[in-house]
């Protein structure tokens, strides 16, 4: 079941799979010893008003925003079709080649996964 047109789905996603990526990206860079977009977000969000942190709205876009954009762009690429007869129920099962699509999925489930493997690092010690 198609709930947006594939491109459409796509730009959603991708606007919702951002503020994890880059939320990760700059964590994982500080981690390495380039901390240029870690020291630079502060002055920047303060700069922007921000001045504490803010608060739970990004923390939960950053947390399911990927499970949110993957979830709407599976209903683009994932065709699910079936015929009732009087002796058996035939069920179809297609995948369509929207690339836009799958990469969104991809990212997201990449940062889903990141964020999984650094919770479970960081508290099961």
């Amino acid at each position: 079941m198609q709930i947006l047109k594939p491109s459409l789905s796509a730009g959603i996603g991708l606007l919702l799979t951002i503020p994890s990526a880059y939320f990760i990206l700059i964590n994982l860079l500080n981690e390495v010893g380039w901390p240029g977009l870690y020291n630079f977000s502060t002055p920047f969000l303060e700069s922007l008003g921000l001045k504490e942190g803010m608060g739970l709205n990004i923390n939960l876009l950053i947390a399911f925003g990927p499970l949110l954009a993957g979830l709407l762009n599976l209903t683009s690429v994932v065709s699910l079709t079936w015929e009732v007869t009087q002796t058996e129920l035939r069920l179809s099962f297609n995948l369509l080649k929207k690339w836009n699509n799958w990469i969104i999925i991809g990212l997201g489930g990449l940062c889903l996964l990141t964020l999984f493997l650094y919770l479970m690092g960081e508290n099961c010690k």
